[in-house]
This record gives structure tokens, C-alpha cells and sequence, in this order.
């Protein structure tokens, strides 16, 4: 598995990000699995794409809605040709907090149903025009200069937020067809439960029972990325948990496997953009 490690973290630049998008922008690291540090809302306005995540997938259309947790990996494929329309709020946890209150946790619509695979509703057309209309409201305040631009992007965000929030409580997640192969599933949870250990194709292939090459093949095929980038995010994602608990750097690199603490320093460092001891510091 011995490939050149690419970056998969990417960290949001501002504390609210929101992007009114088409086919032709930039699709950054969507179209293979990522992750940001802040948490993500999906709305679908056309086109048809699959949607993966660690846990599943799911094809989705217009009107369908997905709420993406922190760090969570994620990735989109498009099926349509040429078409694929979208609003996608990134938001970081404490702006969420805040803009919480004691009756109404913002944050809700991102905790996944068990029952469902990928945290998705889908909305009338009526719902879907007035939240796309939210999403442009708040990307032009977002990008303003005037004063009182940021009392309005407080004001939309906190719209979109309560709007999706709303849906999410009063809808039953229906279910939908599962497209994530089975290989792949168990790929994702080998890793997940071993997360703490070294863990190489020879083990992957005495636990799933498949040939490594084959193994590896059909998970990128799944998420865009080898297998080694993936375990290896993966555990920068387990480091950033731990430092953010408290956890000493050191003890994080032993806790996450690396080999040695100047391997772990070079690798978070070239994942996440800074060194673990900074990323602690900014995060406490």
C-alpha cells in the first residue's frame, strides 16, 4: 500500500461557508472522500449523484437534503452528465452552539438515524425554492462589505438552520436503497474497529476473506482514494478528536499506531495544516 499520502482534510476558511454551485465550479476534494472540520448541509437542486459516506450510500436528486457531521468522510459521484446544481452550507461546531437555545439545539439534524445509512430527507419543491433562496441570501450577505452584513448572515443562517432542523424532526426517514457494496462496507468497518492497530492489506485479506488487490480495487472504486490514504486520514481524524479531548500529543501518537512521534508530527501536520501541538492550542 505503499502510495504518495494526498490530503483529504479540508479546512474550512472562514466559520460559515456558503456556496450556491453548478457542475463547472470547483469541486475541491467532493468528488473523492473527504472531510472538513465543521459540519456540512447538502441541498440537492439537480442532477443526479450517489452520495457515500463511511457508513453507506444513496442516490440522490433534487429536493433531497443531506446533513453531513464534523469530520465525518463523505464523497459525491456525479451520474448526470454536465448537471449537478447544489447549496452547501459549511459551518463550524461553536457558531451552531451559540446560535442554539435551550429549546432548540441547532446541531440535532446532523446526529444520523441509525436506521438510515446517509442523514437524508427530501423536501417539497415549495421547501426546496424557499431554502435555495435562503442559501443565495446567505452567500451574498457572506460576501458583503456593507454594514450590517454580518447581522444578516447570522439571521439567514440561523433560517436555514431552523428550516432544516424542522424538517428533520418532522419526517421519518424513509428508507432508500443501500449502493454501497458489501466488500466496501466491511472494508469501512474493519478499519473503524481497528482503527488503534496497524493495519495492513495482509490483515484485510485473513478478515474479509478476499484477495488484497481485489480488496483495495473495489474500495477505491467506492471513494476515489487508495486504501493507505484513507486509514491514514482516518487516524489524523482519530488524533484530532483525542488532542481536541485533551489527549498530550504523545500519548495520541501511541493511541493512533504511528510508529514514531516524528512520523506522526510530519503526517497530521501535512493533513491537517499545522502541528498537533498548534492544532491543540487552537482547539482547546
Amino acid at each position: 500500500m505503499g502510495q504518495e499520502l494526498k490530503r483529504k482534510f479540508t479546512a474550512l476558511d472562514a466559520e460559515i461557508v456558503c456556496e450556491c454551485k453548478t457542475i463547472t465550479a470547483p469541486l475541491d476534494y467532493s468528488m473523492d472522500m473527504h472531510n472538513h472540520d465543521g459540519y456540512e448541509v447538502l441541498l440537492v437542486l439537480g442532477g443526479i449523484v450517489n452520495f457515500y459516506t463511511e457508513h453507506g450510500g444513496n442516490r440522490l436528486k433534487r429536493g433531497d437534503l443531506v446533513c453531513t457531521d464534523e469530520l465525518d468522510f463523505h464523497r459525491v459521484e456525479v451520474i448526470t452528465r454536465g448537471v449537478y446544481d447544489r447549496v452547501v452550507v459549511n459551518v463550524k461546531r461553536h457558531v451552531l452552539e451559540t446560535a442554539s437555545s435551550g429549546q432548540t439545539d441547532l446541531l440535532t439534524c446532523f446526529h444520523r438515524n441509525p436506521a438510515s445509512s446517509v442523514n437524508v430527507i427530501h423536501l417539497s419543491e415549495e421547501e426546496v425554492m424557499r431554502l435555495e433562496v435562503y442559501g443565495r441570501s446567505l452567500q451574498e450577505s457572506l460576501m458583503g462589505r456593507l454594514p450590517g452584513d454580518e447581522i444578516l448572515s447570522d439571521a439567514y443562517l440561523k433560517q436555514i438552520m431552523v428550516t432544516v432542523n424542522r424538517h428533520f424532526l418532522g419526517q421519518d426517514i424513509l428508507p432508500r436503497t443501500e449502493i454501497m457494496p458489501g466488500l466496501v462496507m466491511e472494508t469501512f468497518n474493519y478499519i473503524e474497529n481497528h482503527l488503534t492497530e496497524e493495519i495492513t492489506l495482509k490483515c484485510l485479506e485473513e478478515n474479509l476473506h478476499y484477495n488484497g488487490t481485489y480488496i483495495s480495487r473495489r474500495f477505491k472504486r467506492i471513494t476515489g482514494i487508495s486504501l493507505q490514504n484513507f486509514i491514514i486520514a482516518k487516524k489524523i481524524m482519530l488524533s484530532c478528536k483525542l488532542l481536541r479531548e485533551g489527549m498530550s500529543p504523545c500519548n495520541v501518537c501511541e493511541m493512533t499506531g504511528f510508529n514514531s512521534y516524528s512520523n506522526f508530527s510530519r503526517t497530521f501536520s501535512k493533513q491537517v495544516g499545522m502541528s498537533p501541538k498548534k492544532y491543540q492550542m487552537e482547539n482547546r
